[in-house]
């Protein structure tokens, strides 16, 4: 794929020079540079380009900001706005232009590539959602006789806040976007909008329903509450169906963390059922998407109830939105996700809930004819005991010390902090039969991972443990040590690769 083409609008000609050269070293097709703002609504008249990046003081009457207003109405492109000072007075008024990020002058060739990037997705993504938008308006006007349908399709509030949010995450990002973590967030939340529309199929192959439940529980009992009890109903040979086997387990551990966190402030139920129903025994009430219809074939179902705080009738119809969530630390992405992976493996949803006695959410699926590989064939994640609920970390940078705090917590665990071995040892005499799991640094001031790895083991010998470090591996493991971990974990790390981890650590 070719590379975007940029207007460079910059009155000082040396460092429209040096920007020009950096963009073409990264690949892009370059226009100007132009001094002023008048000439580049000239030359955007008659050869449009795929980002502008603009000073925002520029040589003749017009100023950057009027300018990027202008190119924003009236041919839509995105503008980078250009300054010399962070605290300049004009970036306030330049907010009105809605521009796609700000670069301080001198701009390092890292920074202006990662801005670019970040801004010519977002800009995608703005026109995936106009487009969107109008050809839901279109379904609207087609089907007006339709009401309850069209009180779906339209999905005017939804989208508002769709646009909204990806706007506000993207702005957000682009404030810090030289970080590789702040890439990752920014690319997961692109990632599941995808998801989300259906546009994340996967490979898929024939699976056992039942199977690929059977082999996830450890993990999703492990990030259970005590006080909760966790029933399952799963066949054996469960209905075969064709789909993907990582978005399947994706789709049961949206629906099972949404369980449990309608009842963690009480004691409850959560109970998983696997069955085959024929397309009579589908509900045609609250089932999504609004517009499907049953085959003529009989259908597997992955049936998931709480005894929870319930949905408001009205509230039904907003679970499925992207960005909704009546969690205060929640995404709103859990229940679109789902919605997105069944509608792209032609199946759809339904949800039944009573306030005050709980909710069952049901996906169904078609069943395939299939033969389903050999158990082993299946990859799945390790399993993981029930005590693994609350992860001890250690590490001594802050930085990182946060971030797998915050993708500990999104896994579903509770997670306890200390910046060294001394501190962790503290947490640990504090909570003997709390912490499932520990996950270490190796190099850290006062006790390092080894240290620490031990004296826990003087206090409990069967605690898993996890031991991070940037070294090799083998480099690490060398020599003699009185205990060693249940895995070694190479840093930096993503989410999947530490998730695996821990429920390796936990089996055993």
């Amino acid at each position: 794929m070719d590379k975007a083409a940029i207007l460079i609008v910059e009155d000082d000609a040396i460092l429209a020079l040096d920007l020009k050269k950096m963009l073409l070293r990264l690949g892009y097709t370059v226009a100007g540079p132009l001094a002023s703002g008048e000439e580049a609504l000239v030359l955007l008249s008659d050869k449009p380009v795929d980002l502008v990046l603009m000073d925002i003081e520029l040589a003749g009457t017009m100023n950057g900001i009027t300018a990027a207003e202008i190119i924003h109405r009236t041919v839509g492109i995105p503008v980078v706005f250009l300054t010399g000072f962070s605290q300049d007075p004009l970036l306030q008024q330049a907010k009105i232009a809605a521009p796609y990020g700000y670069l301080i002058k001198p701009v390092p060739e890292r920074e202006l590539s990662a801005t670019l990037e970040m801004a010519l997705h977002r800009h995608m993504l703005d026109r995936q959602l106009k487009k969107t938008m109008a050809e839901h308006k279109e379904a609207e006007r087609k089907n007006a006789k339709l009401l309850a349908e069209n009180r779906q399709l339209q999905k005017s509030e939804s989208l508002g806040r769709m646009a909204g949010a990806i706007a506000h995450h993207f702005n957000n990002k682009l404030g810090a976007v030289i970080g590789n973590l702040e890439m990752a967030m920014a690319a997961e939340v692109s990632g599941l909008m995808l998801t989300y529309l259906g546009q994340t199929v996967g490979t898929q192959t024939a699976l056992d329903l039942a199977e690929v439940c059977r082999q996830s529980l450890p993990l999703l009992q492990a990030t259970s509450t005590h006080n909760l009890s966790f029933k399952v109903t799963l066949p054996r040979p469960g209905p075969m169906i064709r789909a993907n086997l990582n978005q399947m387990q994706q789709v049961l551990t949206n629906l099972i963390t949404n369980a449990r966190e309608a009842t963690e402030q009480n004691q409850g139920d959560i109970e998983l059922i696997v069955t085959a129903v024929s397309p009579a025994d589908i509900p045609g009430t609250d089932r999504y998407p609004i517009d499907w219809q049953p085959a003529a074939t009989n259908y597997a179902c992955l049936e998931v109830r709480d005894t929870g705080c319930g949905i408001a009738e009205i509230a039904i119809d907003t679970l499925f939105d992207p960005f909704y969530s009546s969690k205060s630390n929640g995404r709103g992405l859990g229940l679109p996700v789902v919605l997105g992976i069944v509608k792209a493996h032609g199946g759809a949803v339904t949800v039944a809930s009573e306030l005050g006695r709980g909710s069952t959410f049901r996906v169904f699926l078609p069943v395939s004819t299939d033969v389903a590989p050999r158990r082993s064939d299946i990859s799945t994640e390790p399993s993981a005991r029930e005590h693994g609920g609350t992860v001890l970390l250690i590490d001594d940078e802050e930085m990182i010390r946060e971030m797998a705090a915050t993708m500990l917590t999104r896994m579903g665990f509770k997670v306890l902090s200390a910046k060294d071995g001394v501190e962790a040892l503290q947490i640990f005499k504090n909570h003997p039969d709390e912490v499932g799991i520990v996950l270490s640094d190796l190099s850290m001031p006062h006790m390092d991972g080894w240290e620490t790895l031990t004296a826990l083991r003087q206090i409990r010998p069967n605690i898993p443990v996890v031991l991070a470090s940037g070294h090799d591996q083998s480099k690490v493991l060398a020599g003699d040590h009185p205990e060693l971990p249940q895995v070694f974990l190479h840093k930096p790390y993503k989410k999947t690769e530490l998730q695996a981890a821990l429920a390796k650590a936990i089996a055993g």
